[in-house]
């Protein structure tokens, strides 16, 4: 990817930020250059190398437009069905989309999530902890990217897709 300074992104694993700089780092007596990344939803930058940076799947963050079009689906289709009891299959099912890094693979999560939950609250089951996380983890993702993209708060994008999904968020003023 040819990203600079300033460059809107998705970082796999870390969510949706910037470049914020480019530097020079030298370890074990190499010098490379690396990315420092800033996030929208966490205090914490990394750095990278520019060299690794297509191997871990870091992509500019998508249009605002997009976003909003592809979430739209969640008001039609807010769960979808797994195909799978067996929560071990679930959580690599899961890990799996997680790789995908994109809001396809997010809108999935989510779906399988609400699949889950709806299912355990109608048997007046208990929702694992594990299943709450991956749908935070997912909308979080979505709302992080929507507001990179469109250059606006995180309450603001969450407002937005709560707007647009008709699901609640769990991100405060």
């Amino acid at each position: 990817m040819n990203f600079k300074i300033g460059s809107k992104v998705f970082y796999p694993s870390h969510g949706a930020g910037w470049v914020k700089q480019e530097k020079e780092i030298e370890f074990n007596g190499e010098k490379k250059q690396y990315f420092e990344f800033e996030f929208i939803n966490s205090s914490i930058t990394i750095s990278t190398p520019i060299e690794n940076i297509d191997n871990l799947s870091v992509r500019p963050v998508s249009s605002t437009k997009e976003i909003m079009d592809k979430i739209s689906i969640l008001k039609k289709k807010p769960t979808k069905d797994p195909k799978t009891t067996d929560f071990n299959k679930l959580m690599e099912l899961f890990k799996k989309l997680e790789e995908g890094a994109n809001i396809d693979s997010a809108i999935e999560t989510i779906q399988y999530c609400n699949h889950v939950k709806k299912g355990r609250e109608k048997d007046g089951r208990l929702i694992p902890v594990t299943i709450e996380n991956e749908l935070n983890r997912a909308i979080n993702d979505i709302v992080g990217e929507l507001a990179v993209s469109s250059g606006v708060k995180l309450f603001t994008a969450a407002k937005t897709f709560e707007k647009i999904t008709g699901i609640e968020t769990k991100i405060e003023e």
